[in-house]
């Protein structure tokens, strides 16, 4: 094909910038869960994914700002427990995770 100009078209390609989560084998693919969100889940009530209540959310540990990799802190009853970021959730003022309340709790 020509071009309105009378030269060939050219395609122009963009250069897509590395990506850590796909680019660097440490890292698993990213949710896009950001590390700001869940900072934003602390103090929220955490439940299991039968629906029970855990406890309260004191601290979010990502493994990196890329990967869903790391771990949620809670308290339950002057404990505290920790279960897998990979799966949680925030709805209003609750967090839902992956495990059921009594692999949490048993811990």
């Amino acid at each position: 094909m020509l071009a309105a100009t009378g030269g060939p078209l050219r395609a122009q390609t963009a250069v897509q910038p590395a990506v850590p989560s796909i680019t660097e084998e440490s890292e698993s693919l990213d949710s896009g869960v950001g590390n700001d969100e869940t900072q934003g889940w602390i103090g929220k009530t955490v439940v299991s994914s039968d629906e029970r209540e855990i406890g309260r959310l004191v601290a979010v540990q990502r493994s990196s700002d890329t990967s869903d990799g790391g771990i949620l802190v809670m308290e339950r009853k002057g404990r505290r427990l920790e279960v897998p970021l990979t799966g949680a959730s925030a709805d209003g003022d609750r967090v839902t995770v992956t495990p059921l309340f009594e692999a949490v709790v048993r811990r």
